[in-house]
């Protein structure tokens, strides 16, 4: 398989008492966006649809763009879009937890093991109250819808790209994990 392009969306949340910048990226089979303004309708409608997975504590700041097998972007977008979920009833994890969205593939290792495509999200909301350990169905809902919009495409105003590994593996599928996990940040 050859590889894929990739798009990284940066996002920030207060973590030990300073902002702290983390990121998603995302593979995607369909080619290279043509053009600056075709990437930047694929990074609006990216954004747009992951914004509605965050509470307003965390922002969206940056989509970057790169070209299959390359870390040197193509394009890029500064922006200040504050997550659009609502948390009544919800309260938010420490920093090191994570909700996970883990993507089916139809590819196979050489051992015959199936190949999943992860996304760790962040902010991870659970019920006030507890329990503690499971992903607030409000928030384990809209990142279904948002993993499934991955699985049947976004678009640049042309062509739709849909979630693949960094070597071209398709999502096929499309499960948000019921417990949170974790996910330290690199010290």
């Amino acid at each position: 398989m050859a590889p894929t392009p990739s798009l990284l969306v940066q996002k920030t949340f207060t973590f030990r008492g300073v902002a702290r910048v983390y990121s998603n990226r995302y593979h995607f089979n369909g080619g290279v966006p043509a053009s600056d303004s075709a990437w930047h309708t694929l990074m609006d409608n990216v954004t747009t649809a992951e914004q509605a997975t965050i509470p307003a504590t965390a922002q969206i700041i940056n989509a970057i763009g790169y070209a299959a097998g390359s870390d040197v972007p193509v394009s890029s977008k500064t922006y200040t879009k504050t997550g659009t979920m609502s948390a009544t009833g919800a309260q938010e994890c420490p920093g090191e937890v994570a909700a996970l969205i883990r993507y089916a593939t139809a590819v196979r290792t050489a051992k015959n093991h199936p190949v999943y495509l992860f996304n760790f999200m962040k902010p991870a909301l659970v019920v006030v109250g507890g329990p503690y350990d499971t992903l607030w169905t409000t928030q384990k809902t809209a990142l279904n819808t948002y993993g499934s919009a991955w699985i049947s495409g976004f678009s640049d105003g042309s062509v739709t790209y849909n979630r693949a590994g960094p070597n071209g593996a398709s999502a096929t599928g499309v499960l948000v994990e019921t417990f949170v996990t974790h996910r330290d940040f690199p010290r």
